[in-house]
């Protein structure tokens, strides 16, 4: 008769499991650690109080006690959440580092490109504006075509955004002549300068792109006051910055723009009277601040 053998599988108990870790020195190695790290964490004064407010918060919402957080699922799940963002960051970090790096090269390349974009938008302004100016009558045909620019302002404690201001609009024909505001406009309108007439003058006939300076112009420009400059000085277009200039809501310069004699420049950003006065005062401060403290 022929015999039939069964061999039947034991079960794997928790002996055979020591076993073989214990046959393998890496694993047993691995394993104390993690013992070591669960118990040293799990009894932690900081573990066991933030355990203990989730679970406050849990009871609260009437989540049954059987579901509440143990100390060693807590010290668990928030080491796999600070391992994987180790790992996130190794892995991934460096390539959003290259790639911001890539980004701000690409902005500073295309900053670049708008600045030269500009510079061309402007020069062709300053052809428009020569070929649509008609030759002037006062002047011989053999005379190079003079266009005469006016622009006007306070100019309380020069800067270089005023500098600028000339420069572009010196650039926009090729005589530039300059109203400057008188202490009295500029009181009534928003409060009295640190400069007065003399000073605010005497700083514009310095600057280099001014050829004519207009003492005594009003703070608001007027179209009696334009019309007047128009014929008094020979004006072809008056120059002000792309900011918007209204008074009473009214647009200042209206009347120009109407006569299609009105230019604009664009505004020196990051400088301005107001702003140098305050770092003034801010200084100012700090340094009787400082001074007291050393006292």
């Amino acid at each position: 008769s022929t015999t039939l053998e069964v061999t039947m599988e034991r079960p794997t108990t928790q002996a055979d499991s020591s076993c073989s870790s214990s046959s393998n020195p890496f694993m047993s190695l691995v394993l104390s650690i993690r013992e070591y790290f669960l118990v040293t964490l799990t009894t932690h004064p900081f573990v066991s109080t933030s355990v203990s407010k989730i679970n406050t918060v849990l009871l609260y919402v009437n989540v049954p006690e059987k579901s509440l957080l143990t100390n060693e699922e807590f010290v668990l799940s928030s080491t796999a959440v600070v391992v994987t963002l180790i790992i996130y960051y190794v892995l991934f970090g460096k390539r959003h580092r290259r790639k911001r790096k890539v980004l701000a090269e690409e902005l500073r390349v295309a900053q670049r490109q708008v600045h030269v974009l500009e510079e061309q938008l402007f020069n062709a302004k300053i052809e428009d504006i020569m070929a649509s100016t008609p030759t002037r009558k006062k002047s011989s045909s053999q005379q190079p075509r003079q266009i005469r620019i006016f622009m006007d302002g306070a100019f309380d404690v020069m800067h270089y955004g005023h500098m600028n201001a000339f420069r572009l609009g010196r650039s926009l024909g090729t005589y530039l002549i300059v109203g400057v505001n008188s202490d009295e406009s500029i009181k009534e309108c928003k409060g009295p300068p640190l400069m007065n007439d003399e000073e605010r003058m005497t700083m514009v006939k310095g600057c280099k792109f001014v050829d004519e300076v207009v003492p005594n112009c009003p703070y608001i420009m007027t179209s009696d006051y334009l019309d007047y400059i128009f014929e008094t000085y020979d004006v072809d277009y008056v120059v002000h910055g792309d900011d918007p200039c209204i008074v009473d809501g009214k647009d200042v310069y209206a009347s120009a723009k109407r006569l299609g004699r009105y230019r604009s420049i664009p505004r020196t950003e990051g400088v301005s009277t107001t702003e140098i006065v305050g770092r003034m005062l801010l200084m100012t401060k700090h340094h009787h601040m400082r001074h007291k403290q050393r006292g």
